[in-house]
């Protein structure tokens, strides 16, 4: 954790300058609302009990203090002499975002299908520490193969739930399937299933999901992944009219069946507010009638006709077999799937995890 070098109280904010020569500013009421006093900050719940509204809009600091090893900020307000006091650790990452989170690696097949993020279901089963590393292979390559897992639902359930809880759907919790048409759904069929990622008409889509081989006795079934963001990004790069409209059109997905008829709207590409990539929502199976204008429906279809080229390029492709033992948990925000067609017999066991609960499980294993 890096130490704050010093202080300076200015006209509206603080400066802050950590050992690393980082700097930020922090405006004054800002301060005052995230106060980390007890008469501000209920410290059991960690809830806000200041009275943001009540706070003076032209707050001063009378005077900032620092802490003799850099960790801690005192903050003495000139209306009423109140004291805040901040941590500098809370600070930095209020400046800069959290410390501790893996960098993403976007990949096309060749770059890593050599040389897959797999990991020991042994090792993950031995403690925090092996399923810290599978999950940040997770928030890495959008994707991991877990290698050793028992041919059994119940070990499919005990491993999602080490996670979080699983996410409830129209398919139910846990799912166990084969090619038996329990659903209006070409995943419980023997067909060839082209990239997408799932929930495109959920209002949430799923965060992760989990897919688990129990038996397999036949051929073909091969698991096929694709980085969306790497698509997206290649897009973005050569093809910027395309990339803006993706970004732009909000497709609707349905999923029908009898007394079933779900329908949602996702961009295909969605940025968050820094212009970062932040969901892949691609489905053309799903997608659900809709109509725009001439000319900017054709620039729709040509701009889906690109990311679509770029999904079935089998040098943006990943594969594998999911053979019974073989599990792999994917970024269903990231990652499209796709398996090959087949024959004999395919059984899976598997479920969804929400996107929130995935990212929550992060930070509490790294804070531990």
């Amino acid at each position: 954790m890096q130490g704050v070098k010093l202080v300076k109280t200015q006209d509206k904010s603080l400066t802050v300058e950590w050992l690393d020569g980082r700097m930020a500013q922090f405006p004054y009421f800002w301060l005052r609302d995230h106060c980390r006093e007890p008469e501000s900050l209920n410290q059991d719940t960690l809830q806000r009990e200041v009275d943001t509204f009540s706070i003076p809009e032209d707050i001063r600091a009378e005077v900032a203090t620092l802490s003799g090893d850099g960790s801690k900020i005192a903050v003495t307000w000139a209306h009423d002499g109140f004291v805040s006091g901040y941590e500098a650790a809370f600070l930095r990452e209020m400046a800069f975002g959290p410390e501790g989170r893996v960098k993403r690696k976007l990949w096309r097949g060749g770059d890593i299908q050599e040389d897959l993020p797999e990991y020991d279901f042994s090792d993950i089963q031995a403690g925090d520490k092996g399923l810290l590393s599978m999950l940040e292979g997770v928030e890495k390559y959008g994707f991991a193969v877990i290698n050793g897992l028992p041919t059994n639902v119940d070990a499919t359930r005990d491993f999602i739930t080490r996670i979080a809880y699983i996410r409830e759907t129209i398919f139910g919790g846990l799912w166990d399937f084969s090619a038996n048409m329990a659903h209006s759904d070409t995943a419980y069929t023997t067909a060839d299933i082209g990239p997408h990622t799932d929930g495109t008409y959920s209002f949430d889509s799923p965060g992760l999901q989990l897919l688990h081989g129990l038996a397999f006795d036949g051929e073909g079934g091969i698991s096929v992944f694709a980085d969306g963001f790497k698509i997206a990004e290649t897009i973005r790069e050569e093809d910027p009219e395309a990339f803006r409209i993706l970004t732009e059109v909000a497709v609707p997905g349905h999923y029908l069946e009898e007394g079933v008829h779900l329908i949602a709207r996702h961009r295909i590409i969605n940025l968050d507010d820094d212009g970062e990539l932040e969901q892949i929502c691609f489905n053309n199976f799903d997608r659900a009638p809709f109509l725009l204008d001439e000319a900017r429906m054709m620039q729709f279809y040509n701009a889906l006709r690109r990311f679509h080229d770029l999904a079935y390029d089998p040098a943006m492709q990943v594969r594998f077999q999911l053979v019974p033992g073989k599990a792999v948990l994917f970024d269903n925000w990231r990652v499209l799937h796709a398996r090959t067609a087949y024959t004999g017999f395919r059984h899976l066991a598997g479920g969804y995890v929400n996107r929130e609960d995935f990212e929550s499980r992060l930070r509490v294993l790294r804070k531990a």
